[in-house]
């Protein structure tokens, strides 16, 4: 019988949006919970732990939030394993009758918490209703189709996010799509609800077959590649802020920021998106409302109304009125990326393809995407090396003429406070010129990776923004923009460690040293 612990609670912990804090609570509640089938020390534990809610945060919306990771942990745990007999309550809903456990009853922010975020969000969405946000739809759609055909996968994804209104992680995971029409795809997505799948038919902003090839190539970058394994929700806090910036980078000068929000994001494409949908294969006889329900597989009309944020305008700033503008046509042309071809390969090949040691589990085509994207890797990481070396030799040129010495006259200088690669660890560790924080990043990656090397799986350190910080003791800013630079090669790294690897670790400043080779 396997023993549970409360860091085994956690990946239920961290379902809903909270803290450590809290997480570190729900675990408690949970490893609680378990041991118990009483129904009066159920509701005890969730009254106290309701009451600790309340004193220790004071914005209704946040208890509310925070309730609610609370509610979904329990469940998705009780989900997967059975409910005392004692613990059972049974509640009909439009989807037929369900069986939760007692705890959901208790756990309950106050009624006034409710009533609060409710008359906020009312209001927000109300004023923003009153002031929606103009946007030329034609150029948006150019941007959409350009931003298909980029080399930057980020750019792909945003530009296939606003062509279907889709969530990011559909797009990078949890998302199938099927050419039916020239406009029209069959999309399920499995980011909507726990466990269950939404079908259904939706428009294209562009060809069918434009958007199924950059979707496939999208799912075939290395960088994408390696979310595979990732939870959705850690595909969001991992790529959101990344593919944002794209965001801003493609549509940034076309589609302003919507009223009463601080910048545009993946959210705000799928609510300008909408429209261009609407204005492109919408029917006279339909409200903008129901075209949004259906095209965003919602079951709810009542969430349409949070894609009234802009209208579509034409290049001299006129609403457009016009509804259907394209008319869709039968498929004649498959896509490329869905044919296919007598590819043929020798037995030795073969057998090399076959090898799930260093490939992976899966069919001989999801070995050759890790192959092809492997390859890909290697290639960013060659080109990001030569780049590194032009830059190193052009500061050495800049050195060696600023001592008014040409470059054959001089040996490389070493101990200049510039040549921060070749300088000693006691150094390099005590200077706080501002561009020496690369190579304190790079020595302490190179240190990290000299631990995990050996050691088990579960005792390795994954590199993240948090550790790096630690050690070097850089800027959190610095840290981030070294870490996007070189996102490519740390995702890869990282590729198979779980989201809280770092937990229940040692401090890393006291086992993680950086190499003696440093030292003189």
């Amino acid at each position: 019988m396997t023993t549970i612990t409360r860091e085994k609670l956690r990946p239920y912990a961290n379902l809903g949006k909270s803290n450590n804090k809290i997480q570190d609570h729900i675990c408690e509640l949970l490893f609680r919970l378990i041991q118990t089938d009483d129904p009066k020390k159920v509701k005890e534990l969730c009254e106290s732990e309701i009451e600790w809610l309340v004193n220790e945060y004071d914005k209704p919306s946040t208890r509310t939030s925070y309730v609610s990771a609370y509610r979904k942990s329990i469940h998705s745990y009780f989900d997967q394993n059975p409910i005392p007999q004692s613990l059972k309550v049974e509640k009909q809903t439009t989807k037929g009758l369900v069986t939760n456990h007692l705890a959901e009853s208790y756990l309950m922010a106050p009624s006034e918490d409710y009533d609060t975020v409710r008359k906020t969000n009312k209001s927000k969405t109300a004023i923003q209703r009153d002031n929606l946000t103009p946007f030329n739809a034609k150029r948006a759609l150019e941007a959409t189709k350009e931003a298909l055909n980029s080399d930057d996968w980020r750019e792909v994804a945003v530009g296939l996010i606003m062509a279907v209104q889709s969530r990011p992680s559909d797009m990078l995971k949890s998302g199938d799509f099927k050419s039916l029409t020239k406009y029209r795809l069959e999309f399920k997505s499995r980011a909507k609800k726990r466990g269950s799948v939404a079908k259904g038919k939706v428009f294209c902003l562009v060809d069918s077959s434009l958007f199924i090839n950059a979707f496939n190539r999208l799912r075939r970058e290395p960088d994408v590649i390696n979310l595979r394994g990732y939870q959705l929700k850690d595909i969001d806090s991992a790529k959101n802020s990344s593919l944002n910036r794209a965001v801003k980078r493609i549509y940034g000068d076309i589609i302003p920021v919507p009223y009463g929000e601080k910048e545009l994001s993946c959210k705000n494409l799928r609510a300008s998106g909408v429209n261009i949908a609407y204005w492109l294969h919408g029917k006279e006889t339909q409200s903008l409302g129901r075209f949004a329900e259906l095209q965003l597989l919602h079951d709810n009309p009542g969430t349409a109304a949070n894609y009234e944020d802009f209208y579509c305008v034409d290049s001299a700033g006129k609403k457009i009125n016009e509804v259907g503008a394209l008319t869709d046509e039968e498929l004649t042309v498959k896509p490329d990326s869905e044919k296919r071809s007598s590819l043929s390969l020798d037995k030795q090949l073969l057998e090399m393809i076959a090898d799930a040691n260093q490939w992976g589990e899966g069919s001989h085509a999801d070995r050759l995407e890790r192959i092809i994207a492997r390859a890909k890797e290697a290639d960013k990481l060659e080109a990001l090396l030569a780049r590194e070396c032009e830059k190193r030799q052009k500061l050495e040129l800049q050195l060696h003429t600023k001592s008014g010495l040409t470059p054959i006259e001089v040996e490389p200088i070493k101990d200049t406070k510039l040549n921060y690669r070749d300088m000693p660890n006691s150094e390099l560790s005590g200077c706080k010129n501002h561009d020496a924080y690369p190579e304190k990043l790079r020595r302490t990656v190179e240190a990290i990776q000299e631990y995990n090397a050996g050691r088990e799986l579960k005792d390795h350190f994954s590199i993240t923004g948090s550790i790096l910080r630690q050690i070097t003791g850089s800027k959190p800013a610095l840290v981030k923009k070294w870490m996007e630079e070189n996102e490519a090669a740390l995702s890869s790294y990282n590729a198979s460690y779980p989201s809280r690897q770092n937990v229940g670790k040692p401090d890393p400043r006291k086992v993680i040293e950086w190499s003696k080779i440093y030292d003189n």
